[in-house]
């Protein structure tokens, strides 16, 4: 089979270096938007391949947290965002309104490695003013009492579910903002999906840094209405899971296998069947440290994943043959810490720990 990715390159490199990027989405297929640990948000508006790099057009004020997750509703009209500022807000992802204001890009923050070892950091660039708008979220949702690392939306953009670290799973009439179930689990929760059909959460709960200690890493299935456990997976799929996503279509979950602040050897992602859980295959070779992001591409025929080893590998879904990797290996020190792919499947964001920066691949024509 040919590589629909063979020419995939980087077209962009959108800087920041405020702190480490820790989650990005895209707003359509021409507009990208990246959090940070410090809590704000940026959004670009891309040109074509081979435009000038964009500046920031807009920054998203009001968190006062880092942001763990980002997601657009399926409508393209809201920006939703999950922090450890125990909220999630409701951002107007296509308005331009709001206050003049300007941003300092390549701020000078210095870099630091994630892990001792690093020998070498990359030298810092020039510090860059950008003039932005400053926008004000447009809801906020306070039901959680503990950090929020989980955010997930159903397909009809209807119910929206989130998680937290005291174990608490809330579900949510996504329009109006309003609670409508919530239900507890035993450990912190850190990644959650919604099945295509809408009635199912999938939910890996785990503790950063203690995979075999207190309370075991667990990963179960639950019924979105009632919030009835429906199947435990906790000894199909072992391990602390950093993300889980359903595929479109419906005919594949996967999960990403890296416990936050734990190092593992050829970490991997294993894909299960939807309706059952059972595993049917991992993809291998897996990232050298751990999988900290997964997204499944529009074509339904691939997956792309992202690690601890700064890279970011495509995958083929119908054999589980690895197409190519993606940016250039690190044995440790620095992560990609999030992906997400643009509608149309042309475009990949991948958020660079290493400088700090938005990484824009183009994969297809653009």
């Amino acid at each position: 089979m040919a590589d629909p990715f063979a020419d995939a390159k980087v077209i962009f490199t959108l800087p920041w270096n405020s702190e480490v990027i820790s989650a990005v989405a895209f707003i359509g297929n021409d507009k990208v938007a990246a959090a940070n640990k410090r809590g704000d948000i940026l959004i670009w508006n891309l040109p074509p391949a081979g435009g000038k790099t964009p500046d920031p057009v807009r920054r998203l004020v009001g968190h006062t947290g880092e942001i763990n997750r980002l997601l657009v509703t399926p409508d393209g009209k809201t920006l939703i965002s999950a922090s450890n500022d125990r909220t999630v807000k409701y951002w107007d992802a296509l308005s331009d309104a709001g206050t003049p204001g300007t941003i300092v890009l390549n701020d000078g923050t210095p870099l630091k490695g994630v892990v001792e070892k690093v020998d070498k950091l990359p030298a810092l660039p020039p510090p860059v003013e950008a003039k932005v708008i400053v926008q004000k979220p447009i809801k906020e949702l306070a039901g959680h009492k503990e950090w929020i690392q989980a955010l997930a939306v159903s397909w009809n953009g209807k119910r929206l579910v989130s998680g937290d670290d005291q174990g608490a799973i809330i579900v949510w009439d996504l329009p109006a903002g309003k609670e409508l179930l919530r239900w507890p689990c035993k450990n912190w929760v850190r990644s959650l999906a919604i099945a295509p059909e809408g009635k199912t959460v999938a939910a890996s709960q785990h503790v950063p840094g203690r995979d075999k200690i207190v309370v075991p890493p667990s990963f179960h299935l639950w019924n979105l209405e009632t919030g009835e456990m429906k199947v435990d997976l906790t000894k199909e799929v072992t391990g602390g899971m950093s993300a889980i996503a359903y595929s479109p279509d419906g005919k594949w979950l996967a999960t990403g296998r890296g416990n936050i602040e734990v190092e593992r050897p050829d970490s991997r992602v294993t894909l299960l069947d939807p309706s059952t859980g059972k595993k049917i295959r991992e993809l291998t070779p897996g990232h050298s440290r751990g999988v900290t992001d997964i997204a499944f591409h529009p074509d339904g025929k691939h997956i792309f994943s992202a690690g601890r080893d700064q890279l970011v590998k495509v995958w083929q879904l119908a054999d589980g043959k690895l197409v190519r990797d993606l940016g250039k290996f690190a044995e440790r020190g620095y992560w990609i810490t999030s992906i997400a792919i643009s509608p149309d499947g042309r475009c990949l964001a991948a958020a660079d720990d290493s400088t700090r920066q938005v990484v824009i691949y183009a994969l297809t024509g653009r």
